[in-house]
Parts: C-alpha cells; structure tokens; sequence
C-alpha cells in the first residue's frame, strides 16, 4: 500500500486490493445493518492521521478504542449563525426579510456573544412600537436561546482545541435529545479544525440531523465551507449518512469518494443508484442494492465503480480476501459485540465427544443482561440531566432578572 493511499478492503470475487485516496467522503446505509461504522473506524486506523468524531446517541457503542476529549465550544452571535440557529428550531428556512431582522439585532452586539444578543432581542419584545411580524420570529429566538443557553452554561468547556494522536472523541451523549446543542459544538470543532489544523479527519455523523436538506442548522454553512476549503491543510470531513434523501444536497456536490451501503426503502434505492457514475445498462440492479451484506459496499468515484468488501479493523488480510473471495462468509467471523457488530473469529465444530461448556451462550446471556443494565442506566441519567437543566434554566432567568 501506497504511503498516500489507505486500504479500502478487497473487490468482491476477485479478491484486487481497492485502496483511495485521502479526501472527502461518504459512507451510506442502514444503521447496524450496511457496517458503516465500523467501516469509518477501520479507514481512520489505516489513514494513520488524527480524528475527531462524535459520540451523540445514547448507549452507542461505537468508536471505543480513543481517547475521550473535552468538548470545544467558542461563543459567537454573528448573523449567519444565528440564522442556522433560527432554522435549526423552527425546522424551515428563513425567507429575506426575516433573515433581515436578525441582521439587524446582530450589528447591535458584535457577534461575539449569544447572552448579549438574547438581551438585545429581550429589550426589543419589550418596545411598543414592535410589529407582529417582527415579534414572531424575535419570540421564536428568545424560545430558542432560552432553551440552549442554560445548557451550554452547564457545560465545562475546553478553552482550545487539543487533539491526541489517533481516535479524538468528543462525549455529546448526555444531549442525545438536544440536537440544537450537539451542532453548536460540532460547528466550533468544524471551524477550529479548518482555520487552525492540518492532515485532520473530522468524522460528521447523522448527516440527516446536521445538515438536513430541507432547513438550516448551525453546522450546514461551516460543513460548506469545510468541503471547499478544507484539503488544501489535508482536513477532510468524512460523513456518515444512513440515507441520501434526507442530506443537504450542496456539500456532497463536493465529495468525490461514495461508499454505498445496504438501503431497503424504493427511493433510497434509486438515489444510491444515481450516485454509481456507470451507463444505465451497467449499474447495479435495485435488488442488488437491497440484498448487500454486511460490510459490502459500491465504492463510486469519478474515476472507477468497484463492489468491495471493507476490511474491518479486527481482520487480517488474508481472512479479508477470503471474504471477498466468497470462500469466507460473514456470518462465519466473531468479533466481541462491544467493540463491533461484525464477527472475528471462525467458528469450529464442536466436539461432540467431551463434554463441553457454551460460552458463546454464556457470553450472550450476559451481554444481554449488561444492555438493560447500560439502557436502565442512560435512562435514569436523562432523567437526572433534564432536572439538572430546569436547575440551569431557572438560575439563568434570575441573571438574566438581576441584570440592569
């Protein structure tokens, strides 16, 4: 393997080494079905660059062999960023007037601080002279800043940005039900990355949440701006999208690796297929879409289109070609269930005639046992992070009150 190159996995049937190039790229199908994750996970450890990735649903397994990093955080209120915010919460677009209001309200406050631009929109709900227009979209901020604020004054955050070599992870389960939150943090790692990093890999999942295709978020004009701007440093964004119709369309015009997964739904089927840059009568079939297995993936590029099976981390070469191959099924690896949902190693028969214990049950049983414990448990922490926030949020409004 080419030192500017990382190993993809092996084309199916033939068993060729498929390897790409660092850039930007994508990496569809369903969650816990196409392999997705465990396919970022493996490039990452081959690329043998820095990554940041993040953890935001909660009990995710994923992502488990890096070192955990404070989150990063840095305080802006200009206007385009204040409209992503606006969107995010009223989950539309805002039209050129609106968008006009909030410019307005912005160039009072320097666009360095959320708190002093909630003031300025507390101050103008309490003018008379207010139209109802204005005092719509203002109350939809004061609603929205309201909720977010508390939060992220509960939050310990890192003054700078310090990544360690390998896997960076940045914990955001605890606002597994605040997205607005998550993205605020993701578009100060996104930025702090792309004007003050080189050679960095920055992992965006749940594409469909940060940058949705039908309304605005914090994170869609840094993402942007990231895919255009970011390789000339050698940062890339690698995304993560379980479907292709629910993505904003913009940044993946600039994506030149697609790594096409597993889909089940009729439409996700044909966007998949749009994607394989190949004539009509040499695309894969819908049917070929829908029955990939696990860790099997069209890899689309300008320049070639390639069936391959991903090597995972925790396999050897050999057992990878094998895969490929089809001497080797998937089925036939065992991997441990808490690093991976593939299987690593190759079962053998048992033997019949000693007596023998099943740990494969055993092991079963117990991690069965530990998920209700894990889920009892993040549970409960919800409930206690959603008492600690009304906590944070009646302390703000007495600041807010004890202000002149």
């Amino acid at each position: 393997m080419r030192k500017d190159k990382i190993l993809l996995g092996y084309e199916i049937k033939t068993g060729k080494e498929i390897e790409i190039a660092p850039s930007h790229l994508i990496v569809t199908g369903l969650t816990q079905k196409a392999g997705k994750t465990t396919t970022l996970e493996s490039l990452i450890k081959r690329s043998g660059r820095k990554a940041i990735v993040f953890r935001t649903k909660i009990g995710e397994k994923s992502f488990l062999s890096g070192t955990i990093i404070p989150p990063y955080f840095k305080d802006r209120s200009d206007w385009q960023f204040i409209q992503g915010l606006v969107e995010a919460t009223i989950k539309e677009k805002l039209r050129s007037f609106e968008r006009a209001k909030i410019i307005q309200i912005c160039k009072r406050t320097g666009g360095n601080s959320l708190l002093e631009f909630k003031k300025k929109v507390d101050e103008r709900l309490l003018e008379k002279k207010i139209n109802n227009f204005e005092m719509d979209i203002l109350t939809n901020i004061q609603a929205y800043l309201e909720i977010v604020l508390p939060k992220l004054q509960s939050i310990k955050f890192s003054n700078e940005l310090e990544l360690v070599e390998g896997l960076n992870i940045i914990d955001l389960e605890r606002f597994s039900r605040d997205s607005e939150v998550q993205s605020l943090i993701i578009r100060s790692v996104l930025e702090e990355v792309l004007y003050k990093f080189k050679n960095v890999i920055i992992v965006l999942p749940e594409a469909w949440k940060f940058i949705p295709q039908e309304r605005g978020d914090p994170c869609k004009r840094i993402v942007e701006e990231f895919i255009r701007q970011g390789a000339t440093n050698g940062n890339y964004i690698w995304i993560d999208a379980q479907n292709i119709t629910a993505v904003d369309k913009e940044p993946l015009k600039q994506v030149s690796e697609w790594i096409l997964g597993y889909q089940s739904e009729e439409n996700e089927v044909k966007k998949t297929l749009s994607q394989i840059p190949l004539p009509k009568n040499k695309k894969p079939k819908p049917e070929d879409i829908m029955s990939l297995g696990t860790g099997i993936f069209y890899l689309a590029t300008r320049e070639k289109t390639i069936k391959v099976y991903v090597l995972p981390f925790w396999l050897d070469e050999e057992r990878g070609k094998q895969v490929a191959l089809g001497k080797l099924k998937v089925e036939e690896l065992d991997a441990p269930e808490t690093i991976t949902p593939f299987k690593i190693a190759v079962k053998r028969e048992t033997i019949t005639e000693q007596p023998t214990i099943d740990f494969n049950e055993t092991t079963r049983r117990f991690q069965k046992e530990l998920n209700e414990m894990s889920n009892d448990f993040f549970n409960k922490i919800g409930e206690v992070q959603e008492q600690i926030n009304k906590v944070y949020t009646e302390i703000y409004k007495l600041k807010i009150e004890q202000k002149p």
